[in-house]
């Protein structure tokens, strides 16, 4: 049967020994070129975003509070790990605080985390379309599952430093250097999202069920623990001495309801129509867990299948965006499933046709996706835009759940505790009437998502009495304060 040359062979590549051509002058320069196209590709119509989620607000904000010398967990609630936040801050700093600077500098590093996935299955002996077809398996799946990549988001920044810690681990599985900095890279994800956890455990257990002799995987986990403590240890001193860090971040994330299963069945399906190559990747990786000759492929698949059978079970809470944690093995999986349905099938034509595959998902599937979101998007494009040009002239602090109004129309969020995020308070019953009348009482502006004040019938009550509505849609609504009277 005509297999490409990783389902052929069980063994590994001994360790500082040449790896094919995977480092040859034809891949940097198609890897380079295709990460140039998928930058381009990613920024159409991407300044016609205003709001892509509450969450991307959120995190540049903090980063700008941060930079204005405030603290998270002390002086303001931030449900996350700070890393985001202060990449964020340093964006601001050196490019400055309009969001478009943070997400082009946010995109760049998310792009050039596909580096070490790429050499990694070039050291795999998959072919180089292959590779590449992974990629932008990765990059255009987050975008068209999440918005992902081209907005500020927590998963991608996580699965830069999982992306790392997995390539030198199967790169360099025999260097106790490699070891160390495996160990400081997973220590990085963890303080961007506890979740990240998921695949890097995947990763562990892989090396206890296929790794042998045991001592060398003992003796590399072992210095992978220092390398991890010498990132987690100062960094949790730092967060755990902050006054609420426990509350926000902990038990922000204990305490929240549990969603039903029917939800999570709802959200997942929603993630294979959308994206058709996560199931392929998925059925893939289950296979190649039970049947994959080598022990790296085996792998591979563990992380994407049992890692996103984790992330779906395990946690009290499980989105459509979820998927993008396990997404990079998803795309190996599917990637090298389709490289061997290629040798299978399509006989010598299998190079153009996987090339012709980058070619769609990597530029084509993201300029169509901007396109219509940008057609179609009026809770992100179309309002925001009409609430911009309202409160464009105007002066005073606003008010809203989602902090990028702020950002985009150069006026302060009104101060609180929950300026830069105030949807966990809300679901974790930590505000009500009283503390949004509070902030209210400041503001001159309100821009309010359709019913967001049904829970805070006396907050409602006191914005129809103060403020008059400006503008109005299906899905937003911009309240101005009435002018005092003389």
């Amino acid at each position: 049967m005509n297999l490409p040359r990783w389902a052929t062979t069980d063994d590994r590549e001994p360790a500082g020994a040449p790896r094919g051509d995977a480092w040859s002058r034809r891949d940097w320069l198609l890897l380079l070129a295709l990460l140039l196209v998928v930058f381009a590709a990613f920024q159409l119509r991407l300044s016609s975003v205003i709001i892509s989620d509450m969450d991307e607000g959120t995190y540049v904000y903090a980063g700008q509070m941060i930079a204005r010398g405030l603290v998270p967990y002390r002086d303001f609630l931030l449900a996350h790990p700070p890393l985001i936040a202060l990449l964020a801050a340093g964006s601001s700093e050196l490019f400055g605080p309009d969001l478009m600077s943070v997400r082009a500098a946010y995109l760049l590093i998310v792009l050039a985390s596909t580096i070490p996935l790429f050499l990694l299955l070039r050291a795999l002996q998959v072919t180089r379309p292959a590779a590449l077809l992974a990629l932008v398996t990765y990059t255009s799946g987050m975008l068209i599952v999440a918005n992902m990549g081209r907005t500020v988001r927590l998963e991608p920044f996580a699965n830069v430093f999982v992306i790392g810690a997995v390539a030198l681990r199967m790169l360099r599985p025999s260097s106790p250097v490699a070891a160390l900095a495996m160990g400081a890279l997973i220590g990085c994800s963890i303080f961007v999202k506890a979740v990240a956890i998921v695949p890097l455990a995947m990763l562990g257990l892989a090396d206890v069920l296929w790794d042998r002799p045991w001592r060398g995987w003992v003796k590399r986990w072992l210095i992978a623990a220092c390398g991890a403590a010498l990132v987690a240890v100062p960094a949790a001193i730092w967060c755990l001495s902050q006054p609420n860090f426990v509350r926000d971040v902990l038990l922000g994330q204990v305490l929240r309801p549990r969603l039903d299963l029917a939800s999570r069945l709802t959200f997942l399906t929603q993630n294979l129509v959308r994206f058709p190559p996560i199931l392929i990747g998925l059925i893939a990786g289950a296979y190649f867990v039970f049947r994959a000759r080598d022990p790296r492929v085996r792998t591979l698949g563990l992380i994407a299948f049992g890692g996103s059978l984790t992330v779906f079970f395990a946690f009290k809470t499980f989105f459509n965006y979820y998927i993008v944690q396990t997404l990079p093995w998803i795309a190996c999986c599917f990637a090298l499933a389709s490289e061997a349905i290629a040798f299978r099938w399509l006989g010598r034509a299998r190079e153009l046709l996987l090339y012709a595959g980058v070619i769609a998902l990597g530029a084509l599937a993201p300029l169509a996706y901007a396109e219509v979101y940008a057609r179609k998007g009026s809770f992100h494009v179309t309002g925001p835009k009409q609430i911009l040009d309202e409160l464009r002239g105007e002066q005073g602090c606003l008010y809203s759940m989602y902090p990028a109004f702020g950002l985009w129309s150069g006026r302060p969020m009104c101060p609180w505790y929950y300026e830069a995020d105030s949807l966990v308070p809300r679901i974790n019953n930590w505000i009500g009437d009283r503390d949004f009348i509070r902030v209210f009482q400041g503001a001159s502006a309100l821009i309010l998502y359709t019913a967001e004040l049904k829970d805070y019938p006396r907050a409602d009550e006191y914005v129809q009495s103060h403020f008059r509505r400006t503008y109005a849609d299906a899905d937003w609504a911009l309240w101005e304060r009435e002018p005092a009277p003389h």
